[in-house]
Parts: C-alpha cells; sequence; structure tokens
C-alpha cells in the first residue's frame, strides 16, 4: 500500500484516494462495480504532499459499510482491509476492494448506474445500462476462461518434435470503446517493443548464445495475424539447425461471435524448446532443473512487468492496473518427465507411473510481481510437475539451483 501511494499513482479507472470518510464513497463503489473494480484508499490524500498517508479511525468502516447498505440498490458492502499505521494512535488505512464478480450488478443509486471514466464518476448512457442489466452475472461470465489446450508440435507423421514447450496466459478486460475496432498497429508495435526488451527475450538470448554460433530474430509478427488476431514469433539457435531449437510465441486475440461484442483479450505466450530434433540428436537432452526454472520465471516476469502490462492496456483501453496475472502454466514434455529432467538428482517413486507434464493453477493470492512471492510460486510449480511424474528430491534440488545462483549473484 506505501509503495503504491509512494510513486504517486494518480487516480484512474480503478483507483480513488480518500483523506477522510466521504458521503460519495458508495457512488464510487457502485462505479467501479459497474465498471472494471479497483480500489479506494480511505486515509490517503490526493493533495501532492511528502506524507500524503493521513490515516482514520476505526470507526470509519463503520460509515462507510453503512452508507453502502442505505445508498446502493441492492445494499451490498464491499470488502475493507483495515492496514493499521504504526505509532499512529490506532489510526489506519483502509483499502475498499471492489471486485465487479462479486458485485450484485448494476448497483443503482437513486435510480442511476454510476460508472467509472478516468478519475471521476458518471452516469451509464441507457445502451450501457441495458448490458448490465442483461449480462449474465460475472461469476458466470468468468467460469470457462481458459486459453485453448496447448500441444507440441508434430511431424508429417504425427511425432512429436519438440523437448518440451511451456505456456502461460491471461485475459485482460476490454474497454466498451476497444470490442469493435481491430487491434491498433501502434499498440501491437509497441508490445513487440516491450517483449523485445523483456526478461524472456533475455532469457532466450542466453540459452540461444550457449547453443553455440548462431543468431536470433526477435520478436516480429510473423504466421496468422488478422485484425484482431496477432501472433508474434521468437527464434533463435545455432548457424545451420533447422527448425530453430529455440521459439517463443506471443498471442493476443479478441475472440468474438457474431452480432456480440468480446469481454477479454486473450493474451498466450509459449516457448517451444527442440533442441533434439533441430540439432538431429538421437533423442531430447536432459533438461536442467535450473535452467527449466531460469525459463518459467521470465515467462511469468515478462508478464507482470510495467513495460508488457503497459502495451496490453493500451491494446485493451483499459487502465494497466485492470491487468491480471497469469493464471498458471502448462508444461507439455516430448520425453516421459522423468527422462527430460534426467541427471538433476531427482529419484523415481516405485510404481508411481509417469506424465508428459502438467497443468498448474496460480494461487490468485500470490502478486507475482513481487521477487520473493514468484520465487515461491515458481518452486512449487516445478515441485508439482516432478510429483506429478513420480520423482521426489526437485525441492531439494532446487534448493541447490538458489543456493547457486546466491552465490554467483
Amino acid at each position: 500500500m506505501r509503495e503504491l501511494v509512494a510513486i504517486g499513482q494518480p487516480e484512474s479507472l480503478t483507483l480513488e484516494y480518500k483523506e477522510s470518510f466521504a458521503a460519495k464513497i458508495p457512488d464510487s463503489v457502485a462505479a467501479m462495480a459497474n465498471s472494471y473494480g479497483g480500489l479506494i484508499l480511505v486515509g490517503v490524500t490526493e493533495r501532492n504532499l511528502d506524507d500524503r498517508i493521513t490515516g482514520v479511525p476505526e470507526s470509519t468502516i463503520v460509515q462507510i459499510v453503512s452508507a453502502c447498505h442505505q445508498k446502493l440498490e441492492p445494499p451490498w458492502e464491499p470488502e475493507i482491509i483495515p492496514v493499521p499505521l504504526p505509532d499512529s494512535g490506532g489510526l489506519m488505512v483502509l483499502v475498499v476492494r471492489v471486485d465487479p464478480a462479486q458485485a450484485p450488478r448494476p448497483l443503482l443509486i437513486q435510480g442511476a448506474a454510476p460508472i467509472r471514466l478516468h478519475g471521476r464518476n458518471a452516469v451509464a448512457s441507457l445502451p450501457r445500462l441495458i448490458q448490465l442489466i442483461t449480462e449474465a452475472p460475472p461469476k458466470l461470465r468468468t467460469i470457462g476462461l481458459r486459453l485453448p489446450p496447448a500441444e507440441l508440435p508434430r511431424d508429417t507423421n504425427g511425432q512429436n518434435t519438440a523437448d518440451f514447450l511451456v505456456r502461460t496466459g491471461m485475459f485482460v478486460p476490454v474497454d466498451a470503446s476497444a470490442t469493435w475496432r481491430p487491434l491498433s498497429e501502434n499498440a501491437v508495435e509497441a508490445f513487440a517493443n516491450a517483449m523485445n526488451s523483456s526478461p524472456l527475450h533475455q532469457a532466450l538470448f542466453r540459452w540461444c548464445a550457449s547453443l553455440g554460433d548462431g543468431g536470433m530474430n526477435p520478436f516480429h509478427r510473423s504466421g496468422f495475424n488478422r485484425a484482431r488476431t496477432v501472433r508474434l514469433l521468437w527464434q533463435g539457435g545455432p548457424n545451420g539447425a533447422e527448425p530453430f531449437p529455440l521459439e517463443a510465441i506471443a498471442k493476443l486475440d479478441l475472440p468474438s461471435s457474431y452480432g456480440a461484442p468480446v469481454s477479454h483479450l486473450q493474451v498466450s505466450l509459449e516457448v517451444v524448446v527442440r533442441i533434439g530434433y533441430a540439432l538431429k540428436l538421437p533423442g531430447s537432452p536432459p533438461l536442467a532443473v535450473g535452467a527449466l526454472r531460469d525459463l518459467v520465471d521470465s515467462l511469468v516476469t515478462t508478464l507482470v512487468g510495467d513495460p508488457v502490462i503497459t502495451a496490453l492496456a493500451a491494446l485493451a483501453g483499459v487502465d494497466p492496473l485492470v491487468v491480471p496475472q497469469p493464471l498458471g502454466l502448462d508444461f507439455i514434455s516430448g520425453p516421459d518427465v522423468p527422462d527430460l529432467l534426467a541427471g538433476n538428482g531427482l529419484t523415481p517413486i516405485p510404481d508411481a507411473g509417469t506424465s508428459h507434464g502438467a497443468n498448474l493453477l496460480a494461487d490468485p493470492g500470490v502478486d507475482q510481481r513481487d521477487p520473493g512471492e514468484r520465487r515461491t510460486l515458481v518452486d512449487n510449480w516445478l515441485q508439482q510437475i516432478s510429483l506429478d511424474a513420480g520423482l521426489r528430491g526437485m525441492e531439494q534440488a532446487l534448493v541447490r539451483v538458489h543456493a547457486a545462483k546466491d552465490s554467483n549473484a
């Protein structure tokens, strides 16, 4: 909370400051609930001061709850998270979190439906009000928002041609103004530029250099691209390798049905590794746990980084604060996972069977932008991949990986 205040983030579609309790707080709650959700920080002034955190007494919680029940139609209260301020005599900042998936939309005030514009509230137009009334409940609309199944590339005989792939992604809510228009070429170029300076680009470049003399093609449009579909391709490997041993694909899609606007921009980021096939090796070379961990971490770090988030927000026509974190991770292996991870000190569990990958979810309570929390998330994913393949010892292998990395820092 202090970091958010310290960077001076101005009020926006999803953020508002209140120095103390105000009778208009329910209006902002309704407006955010009828739009993209957001945060109201009560006890933080909007004025440009050295210390903008003023704090409010605990009784302010009761005032907010009572005002919401009295003014909102139907009565509803958002989540209120108190953040105590040390050495303040009991003062706190109240983080009012408005989740549109939890609110009974539309929320009305005196028969009108407030909506959120940039840094202020307004009243919904008749078409927008009709949309709010006729839409499916938010929880139901978000059920089933899953990326299409990930698949390893195959040759003409149907045989896998890759050692493994990893993929992550998310669904970014789309502003009403962006639901009908094509994806902006300038915004797509900004997204490509962000990808070409991302942690993923750097990780792939290092891996590419470790394979021998060669080169790489940075993220660029390639393959199926349309007005509302973007495919960016990254390729790299040693000279003479065919196909490229390392390939990354970033996809943006505004899926729509005839006559109906879209609600989300589908974003996916996938890396395909086919060193064995491209270099004509007898099989897939063993994959070091450290290399897999660095790759997965770079995927997540890229999608939660400010440059990529800003570019995605521009494409969707929303505030960057609305852009969600990656949903999870897909990992698919060509050979059995125990064969792919051989040489890492992992021990097969007798009669446990094997696997060719895993579909892993991200803990929604984890802040993936925080290096410590992201480290735990990625480690947990790798441990699950190992255990689901009937292998134990991944936890100890990761301890060794982190120790080696820390000693070289």
